[in-house]
């Protein structure tokens, strides 16, 4: 298989899926909640490892784990004070799922960052022309004059998008955030690994193990600064986020309409949750544990050099177009197809009759897209002839009338 899909699921060592075998067996043996216990030092481990390449001000204690990025950004979402009005600041090429989170708070008042063409925040634009009404990229509203940071409750955006090849001027954004008071959440799921976040002044971080971490699937992270933390409620109400309190009725009222309020826990755990894939994050431990041993500095240079192969050796081909600069410092390639092309039917074709692992990216995964993808992400495994296997392939099989045989 050649597997060119990091950005979907980064392809595990051996040592990684063993580790998480290992503790399946332990589970078997010894129970989930004693094998649990049993691995707390080398889960600790793991958070540890996440701080560091986050950020020096971060530390292990400030790291817990969820199920997903997705599912860790809804965590702070619920925890944010975030008042009736309040005005959240994204861009357009945000992940679809962050957007339904916030779109469901009906009572959030959403701007977006200016961007150039490929969805990049505009650092002129946004000191000379602030935040802009929703829509306001796409031509869905009248131009109208922006709100600066400063009125911000809170800005969110992800350090690469999914369905483009670039990377956000997230230092530049969170420099700009902190001077203006303004808390920054920042989604690294698809950059830390392939991207260095490290030093980057966001308030909070939010990603995932199974990309270009070459983690498993399940185990997803939160991480929040300390001087924050305290600031925030609890991102889903268990014994595990948050004290169980006695619910006192009122006078002449029943049981459970007392309104008594939920009290986090001490800490970022407020935002953690109980049951979950223990071997999952025993797995991510083991991965990290391997990327530590390695030069990180080379290892991001190795994928942004591959995926510059990957362009330069698809670019074009059968009529596919880059979505992105043929150098952008990214390990994401995506490729805009020819006329009616599906690129659904083109991955498919490309994994059954090739033997090569893409993604198609459908329209609807960021609002910036007007029509589906071909993804391509090639992790340090990959080799530049695999480039060339794949442009044959795409000459063969992504072809307007193409069929698999």
């Amino acid at each position: 298989m050649v597997h060119l899909d990091a950005a979907a699921a980064g392809r595990p060592t051996v040592a990684t899926v063993a580790a998480q075998a290992d503790h399946l067996q332990r589970e078997a043996r010894a129970g989930a909640y004693v094998a649990e216990l049993e691995a707390t030092d080398v889960v600790a481990g793991a958070r540890s490892r996440l701080a560091a390449l986050i950020g020096p001000e971060l530390t292990g204690d400030d790291v817990v784990f969820q199920y997903s990025a997705t599912a860790g950004f809804a965590a702070l979402l619920a925890a944010w004070p975030l008042s009736a009005g309040a005005r959240v600041g994204i861009v357009p090429g945000d992940y679809g799922a962050n957007l339904l989170l916030l779109a469901s708070r009906s009572e959030l008042d959403l701007v977006e960052f200016p961007v150039d063409r490929l969805g990049r925040i505009d650092i002129a634009r946004l000191d000379r022309e602030g935040m802009l009404p929703l829509g306001s990229h796409r031509g869905t509203r009248a131009p109208a004059r922006g709100v600066g940071l400063e009125n911000l409750a809170l800005a969110a955006f992800p350090h690469v998008p999914s369905q483009r090849g670039v990377v956000q001027p997230a230092a530049e954004v969170a420099a700009r955030c902190a001077a203006a008071g303004v808390d920054l959440v920042l989604d690294v799921a698809q950059a830390l690994g392939q991207v260095d976040v490290g030093g980057i002044a966001a308030s909070a971080w939010v990603g995932t193990a199974r990309k270009w971490l070459c983690g498993p699937r399940g185990a997803g992270f939160v991480a929040v600064r300390p001087d924050v933390i305290d600031r925030l409620g609890v991102g889903a109400p268990s014994l595990y986020s948050a004290h169980p309190v006695e619910l006192h009725p009122p006078a002449g009222g029943t049981a459970g309409r007392g309104g008594a309020a939920v009290r986090p826990l001490a800490g970022p755990v407020r935002l953690s949750v109980g049951e979950a894939s223990v071997a999952s994050r025993v797995g991510l431990a083991t991965a990290l544990s391997e990327l530590a041993t390695e030069d990180a500095g080379a290892v991001r240079a190795r994928i942004t050099a591959l995926a510059r192969l990957a362009r330069r050796a698809v670019g074009g081909v059968a009529g596919w177009r880059l979505g992105e600069e043929p150098d952008s410092p990214c390990g994401i390639v995506t490729l805009c197809p020819p006329g009616d092309v599906d690129p659904l039917a083109v991955s498919r074709a490309l994994y059954q009759e090739a033997g090569i692992l893409t993604s198609p990216i459908p329209a609807g995964r960021a609002p910036e897209l007007t029509g589906p993808v071909l993804r391509v992400s090639p992790h340090v495994y990959a080799t530049p002839g695999e480039f060339e296997l794949l442009a044959e392939a795409l000459d063969r099989w992504g072809r307007p009338g193409a069929r698999p045989t």
